[in-house]
């Protein structure tokens, strides 16, 4: 199978998990043991750095994103492949229970390019922007 043909797959149930809610399950089904997160920035509030690595950390992060975040809505765009990678964007408002924006309903937008190695996600990289 061509990396392109991989990373299509991959790609695809990516999206039918997370288009359904199940962001978690996406992760634990989909990602490396290695994998990281790249954020634009190390968000104030958050007790998690620029770059988390390791499939265990970016679970933690999820759920207290899970407990801490009310998602009132939530949008996935289809996934576009280029060999070993894939880019979704991502559409949420939400409101988060702690930090700067404790109480604050807000849209979020995001554009994520995921990265594929040997049949799973090893990296995801976030682009999006913290202006209003």
């Amino acid at each position: 199978m061509s990396n392109a043909a991989a990373t299509q797959r991959i790609a695809e149930r990516f999206y039918e998990l997370c288009s359904a809610g199940k962001f978690d399950d996406a992760m634990q089904e989909l990602y490396a043991d290695d994998a990281r997160h790249v954020e634009v920035m190390e968000m104030p509030g958050s007790p998690y750095k620029r770059i988390t690595a390791g499939k265990p950390e970016l679970l933690r992060m999820s759920e207290h994103w899970n407990r801490t975040t009310t998602v009132h809505s939530s949008w996935v765009g289809r996934p576009l492949v280029n060999d070993d990678q894939f880019l979704i964007e991502f559409k949420m408002e939400v409101t988060a229970s702690e930090g700067p924006m404790a109480g604050q309903r807000m849209p979020l937008a995001e554009h994520a390019l995921y990265t594929v190695k040997n049949g799973r996600i090893s990296e995801a990289r976030f682009f999006y922007s913290c202006e209003k």
